[in-house]
C-alpha cells in the first residue's frame, strides 16, 4: 500500500481531493480544514473538515477516508 517510507504511491494520489486555504485542527480529533476541489462526495469548492489524520508528508495527507493533496496553507503557513 505505501512506499518504504510510508508516502503513499503516485497511483494513490492520482485523483485525490486538493485542500487550499488550509489549516491543521486539533479538535476533537486531529485534522484538516480548508477548502476541497475534486471531492466524491463533496465536489469542489466547498469548506470541509477532514476525517482524523493518520499520516501526513510534504504536499499530502491520509484521514481515515483517503489521501487529499495539500496545496496553499492558510495564510501562506503550513499549519
Amino acid at each position: 500500500m505505501h512506499a518504504n517510507d510510508g508516502a503513499p504511491t503516485v497511483s494513490q494520489l492520482e485523483g485525490a481531493p486538493v485542500l487550499t486555504n488550509w489549516s491543521r485542527v486539533r479538535f476533537p480529533v486531529r485534522g484538516f480544514v480548508g477548502i476541497v476541489s475534486g471531492h466524491p462526495r463533496f465536489g469542489s469548492n466547498k469548506s470541509v473538515s477532514t476525517s482524523q489524520v493518520w499520516t501526513e508528508g510534504n504536499g499530502w495527507v491520509r484521514t481515515l477516508s483517503r489521501f487529499y493533496l495539500l496545496s496553499d496553507p492558510e495564510n501562506g503557513s503550513n499549519g
